[in-house]
């Protein structure tokens, strides 16, 4: 015992902590000694007292910071104490197990999540994706079904933007990286092809297989392809269309691609990127280089 309402659980109590170990609801405070090997996801409920949680250096398996409690790499929440109202969360953190939210009040929860999201997209390795994506697999670029079984990409779009992406990306690259350098890819490999086509209908599909299998095409084959891509990359994607600053004055028809990372949405200009060489990764409508760009109508995208 530390105190009043604070324990030790160390070597001689318990190596796997479970809702059965932690009778007294009243604590506020919990060090976890190096033996303990297993924290159930039940094991801090109803604790709506506990304000911090520290870990032995010596545990193999957990580590705590800012009064948390985290997996040993601190890649995944375990839990957040429910009365511990401020705490700072490493950028390493990818996702959040089951109940580690448990007791923390709802708009603290939203911001935790959020975070948490943030940094998934930026720091988060391609199998922390949420949902159906792209994984890369013995020399190819495989599909991850949302029940985890990897099969070959089952269309013909899903398979030329996975080519693409495996001729770019690495296992080893952070989403982010694997974005960014599919984005540069797509922008230097593809040949702009001037067309004064106004596409109509659906679309984006045909487009986005022409460009990426023709090497050429026009603003909205830019737009499309990469919207595409960054939907198998493990990111909410949409095609955008409607006008922007024309070089010879006025404004012209334009296409880009509107991508979510994190909380917030971002324009991704492929096409500009090849004519400008750089400045159109990643930016929001007030810092868009060649602004103001106009926004008329927006396409999602799914496989």
């Amino acid at each position: 015992m530390l105190g009043t309402n604070s324990l030790t659980v160390s070597a001689g109590d318990y190596e796997v902590l479970d809702y059965s170990s932690f009778p007294d609801h009243s604590i506020t405070s919990i060090h976890i000694g190096s033996d303990v090997y297993e924290i159930t996801s039940t094991a801090f409920r109803g604790m709506g007292h506990l304000k911090c949680i520290t870990v032995s250096k010596n545990n193999p398996f957990y580590s705590s910071y800012s009064g948390c409690l985290y997996d040993k790499m601190q890649t995944e929440l375990v839990c957040y104490p429910p009365a511990l109202s401020a705490s700072y969360i490493p950028n390493t953190v990818v996702s959040i197990s089951k109940n580690a939210l448990s007791g923390v009040p709802e708009k603290l929860r939203r911001e935790i999540v959020a975070v948490v999201e943030d940094n998934g997209s930026v720091n988060g390795m391609e199998w922390d994706a949420p949902g159906e994506h792209f994984i890369h697999s013995t020399g190819s670029v495989k599909w991850v079904l949302e029940n985890g079984d990897i099969v070959d990409p089952p269309s013909e779009l899903m398979k030329m933007a996975a080519d693409l992406v495996n001729v770019c990306t690495t296992f080893s690259m952070t989403r982010a990286e694997q974005l960014e350098a599919s984005f540069d890819y797509l922008a230097k490999s593809v040949v702009y092809e001037r067309s004064m086509e106004v596409p109509s209908g659906d679309w984006t599909g045909s487009y986005a297989m022409n460009t990426m299998s023709e090497h050429k095409g026009n603003c909205y084959g830019y737009a499309a392809a990469f919207a595409y891509i960054a939907k198998g990359l493990g990111y909410d994607a949409m095609v955008c269309t409607g006008t922007v600053t024309s070089a010879l004055g006025g404004r012209t028809p334009h296409a880009w691609t509107e991508v979510k990372v994190g909380r917030n949405w971002y324009v991704f200009d492929a096409e500009m990127q090849r004519a400008k060489g750089s400045g159109y990764y990643k930016q929001t409508y007030e810092s868009y280089p060649a602004g103001p760009i106009k926004k008329e109508a927006s396409y999602p995208v799914n496989y």
